[in-house]
């Protein structure tokens, strides 16, 4: 998706504070949050960055915040079952444990699943109302297990001064409801954004030869507030509360994976449930030339598993604190220099990691800008690991970007994978680290369209693979997993754009060509050829409607090539009608034409589902 963000009066304030060539950059209104240090235009980014708008979150015919990331390129998701189901997100062929996922500037990664990643199963589009995808190495940037990428969520921020707010009610297939809440204040000193978004589903079978629903719930409440105390202080928080419960169907213990589905249906439900809570605050406080900023959060997941009455619990906490300094050295060039502190825990192990790190941009010219960063993390276990970014964007003309970026990124073995891997083995697992180059062309048509390419190279070292062995049944008495390390490459071509077909209708496109190995073969899950094309517009007297193909070819389920899975497409559709300027009603369709798919081997996909909603604004 290619959008326009307008500056809002919130951002205005940040903005007030960066050189001038910056302040010219982002009076043009598409920026990028969280690309670098600083805010900054997306022409000026040498980072491929996708940005989902709250205007295309709502159009969507995915309730899904992973089936819309997976209609961006470069994006690919799976997931063993339907809404609440472990659903993993790859960038560039790298999954959860290399994409940290932020909500509101709080690292919402779960430091007690296997490789401290995000289950995006979850996560519905209720409250959100921006989505930013940041590709290839970001570990100098935002740290530890950054290496594949970042997503950063924001939830609902009021649009417009005064009181306002919004509303949404949906029910369809599958016993399906949900309902959203977003209430929020804006003045030219204060922006307060409340959110509250509730999902129930009975659900379809996870496994494809079960014979009982899935079902799952969610609660989730998020608050935001920012404020200035002054011309030159600002003070903000943010918090979030989400709680779930949802039923899955019990894996084989005994196979060669301990996550393959056992296929079969027990008496029991198998139950996982979480809650958690995050919180945020910062102070940020311009002297002039230097702006200082302040930030702690706080994150906590509690999550059980019940596996026909087997209960185990999962316990992971996560403190930060953060300063940050931002010297304007001229018109043309922005220093930032900062120190982090991170201290992670579960039930079992814990890890501290400080960090330091420096970044410049540079305007070179009016047509080149340069962004670098060099990040040191020194880990209680691990010892230090050095990690850097180089970035440019080079505009031949108004129409034409050229960006490019060299990074290396780093991640060390979570805390369940060195406790468990511990149990088993004697072999201390090192941390893995990587090389990421990416290269892209970018060509405007004014109003009309856009057309982006990008080749991208990934090397991963020490990747860290389950070992089998440790789970045979001569090896069952002794709990725990034990892990290889080896390789991990995965190069490709990323190709997007849009077409404005007349003044109310537009063509969008997608298509992702990822080759990703290991020494033995094809990485499992991740496909060679991804492609979305889509079409949406208004039609008349107040009706409108779009349509999304998404076809997915030349994959395998496991690793090294094994398990080939057949190509599959599947059709979205919606459409709306606009009562007035602020309630709108719609009907959504997922698999128009009743695919019948996997997305991960034994596991279903939803039939053809219709789901009717309102939302409305005020």
């Amino acid at each position: 998706m290619h959008s326009t963000l307008k500056a809002s009066a919130a951002l205005a304030l940040l903005i007030s504070h960066t050189p001038a060539y910056a302040q010219e950059a982002f009076d043009l209104g598409e920026i990028t949050l969280f690309s670098n240090q600083v805010l900054t235009e997306l022409s000026r980014s040498g980072t491929t960055t996708e940005v989902v708008t709250e205007d295309e979150i709502a159009a969507a015919p995915e309730t899904s915040v992973s089936d819309i990331l997976a209609t961006l390129p470069g994006v690919t998701t799976t997931a063993t079952g339907g809404v609440g189901a472990q659903t993993t997100l790859r960038i560039r062929g790298l999954g959860a444990g290399y994409v940290p996922v932020y909500l509101d500037g709080i690292d919402i990664s779960d430091p007690a699943s296997t490789g401290a990643g995000y289950n995006w199963g979850g996560l519905t589009t209720g409250g959100l109302s921006r989505i930013e995808v940041l590709k290839g190495g970001q570990s100098a940037r935002f740290g530890v297990n950054a290496a594949g990428g970042v997503v950063n969520l924001s939830s609902y921020r009021p649009t417009r001064e005064g009181f306002s707010g919004q509303s949404a009610v949906e029910f369809g297939a599958y016993g399906t409801k949900s309902a959203s809440l977003g209430l929020g204040f804006m003045d030219e000193r204060t922006e307060v954004g409340f959110s509250l978004s509730k999902f129930e589903t009975d659900g379809f079978s996870a496994a494809s030869a079960g014979i009982e629903d899935d079902g799952y719930s969610s609660t989730r409440v998020s608050f935001f507030l920012e404020y200035e105390l002054s011309d030159t202080a600002r003070l903000g928080a943010s918090m979030f509360y989400f709680d779930t419960a949802g039923e899955f169907d019990q894996a084989d213990t005994l196979s060669v994976s301990p996550w393959t589905a056992l296929n079969v249906e027990g008496t029991y439900d198998e139950v996982n449930a979480s809650t958690t809570f995050g919180a945020r605050t910062f102070l940020e406080i311009d002297s002039g030339v230097v702006k200082h900023k302040l930030a702690v959060s706080f994150f906590d997941i509690d999550r059980i598993s019940d596996n026909s009455g087997s209960i185990t619990p999962f316990k992971g906490e996560r403190k930060t604190l953060g300063y940050t300094a931002t010297y304007t050295f001229n018109e043309t060039t922005l220093w930032t220099f900062g120190l982090d502190h991170m201290a992670e825990e579960t039930a079992t192990a814990s890890a501290d990691i400080n960090s330091a790190y420096a970044e410049v941009a540079f305007a070179a010219s009016d047509k080149l800008d340069l962004t670098g960063s060099l990040r040191y993390d020194d880990h209680s276990d691990l010892g230090g690991q050095a990690t850097g970014r180089l970035a440019a964007a080079y505009r031949f003309s108004d129409d034409v970007i050229l960006r490019a970026q060299a990074a290396t990124g780093y991640k060390p073995p979570s805390l369940f994978q060195s406790t468990t891997n511990a149990a088993k083995s004697t072999v201390a697992l090192a941390p893995e680290d990587n090389t990421t180059f990416e290269l892209g062309l970018e060509k405007t048509y004014g109003e009309v369209g856009f057309v982006r390419v990008t080749a991208f190279y990934n090397d991963l070292r020490n990747h860290l693979v389950y070992e089998s062995s440790c789970s045979t049944p001569t090896n069952l008495i002794t709990p725990g997993y034990c892990y290889a390390q080896s390789n991990f490459k995965s190069k490709g071509l990323e190709l997007s754009g849009a077409y404005a077909l007349n003044d109310t209708w537009e063509l969008t496109g997608a298509y992702t060509y990822t080759d990703a190995y290991r020494p033995t073969g094809r990485a499992g899950r991740v496909p060679r050829h991804d492609l979305h094309i889509g079409v949406s517009g208004d039609f008349a007297n107040g009706f409108a409607g779009g349509l999304g193909v998404n076809y997915v070819a030349d994959r395998f389920d496991r690793d090294n090539g094994s398990t080939p899975m057949p190509d599959f497409k599947t059709v979205n559709a919606h459409v709306s009608y606009q009562f007035n300027d602020s309630t709108q009603a719609y009907l959504r369709v997922e698999n128009l034409f009743d695919e019948d798919y996997e997305a991960v081997n034994g596991f279903n996909t939803s039939d053809r589902a219709l789901y009717f909603g309102v939302r409305a604004s005020f």
